[in-house]
């Protein structure tokens, strides 16, 4: 039954599993934490979940049907996404992170708060292929004729679930051995992330051009009959 507890716990294991798949909310999420204090992680939460909210309001208001089948604003946003991709990935790449600091063993890294979340907010924001996933499987599951409630209830479930596990994540990277092993492996691992953003850069700016390049579909033709005066 459409709102029965089964299929209220089916769609949020659904969406937790999503928001745990490899990405680039992913893999920025694990870049901050590990490699600055514990805030940017969290801010970098508060960025995602905002560019979610962001998301979900398309979705949930028809816009973002309207943008998936526009031949101009989706691959316009997919090279959108894909430049800032490579962008962060080539300061991924580039950057050389510092040694710990003798005294507490940790990175002394700090990073604004502001940049943080900045960070979050567009890489989610840019991410076109989070908006297709959302605007498939959140209007399957809402249906034909959704109620307000039901609408509500699946913001609440994404959202919720985005920031309550993601900061239990982020909590989770700040234990003391998955920290020393991030001191002793940074250089590969910043190159690792930077290459892993490049490669989602650079297959949504194939994606955006090849849309692009795609031929517009003929408008129907009206048959001409001739009278048969």
């Amino acid at each position: 039954m459409q709102g029965g507890r089964v299929d209220y716990l089916a769609f949020s294991l659904l969406m937790l599993l999503a928001q745990f798949s490899p990405g680039p909310d992913m893999l920025l999420l694990i870049r901050n934490s590990l490699a600055h204090p514990l805030r940017a992680g969290l801010w970098t939460v508060a960025g995602i979940a905002a560019g979610l909210s962001v998301h979900l309001t398309a979705v949930l208001t028809g816009l973002a049907l309207a943008v998936k089948e526009s031949r101009v604003l989706f691959p316009a946003l997919l090279l959108t996404g894909g430049a800032w991709l490579s962008w962060m990935a080539l300061q991924l790449i580039r950057t050389r992170p510092e040694p710990p600091d003798a005294s507490t063993g940790d990175q002394r890294l700090p990073l604004a708060d502001r940049a943080a979340f900045l960070q979050g907010l567009l890489t989610n924001l840019t991410n076109a292929k989070a908006v297709l996933f959302l605007a498939t499987v959140v209007l399957a599951w809402l249906g034909t004729a959704p109620t307000a409630s039901r609408k509500f209830a699946a913001a609440a479930i994404i959202l919720g679930q985005a920031l309550l596990f993601w900061s239990l994540f982020v909590l989770a990277l700040q234990h003391p051995v998955v920290r020393r092993g991030w001191h002793r492996t940074a250089r590969p691992l910043h190159l690792l992330f930077g290459i892993g953003l490049l490669a989602l850069g650079l297959n949504a700016i194939r994606d955006g051009i090849q849309l692009l390049r795609q031929p517009a579909p003929e408008s129907p033709s009206i048959p001409y009959h001739a009278s048969s005066r």
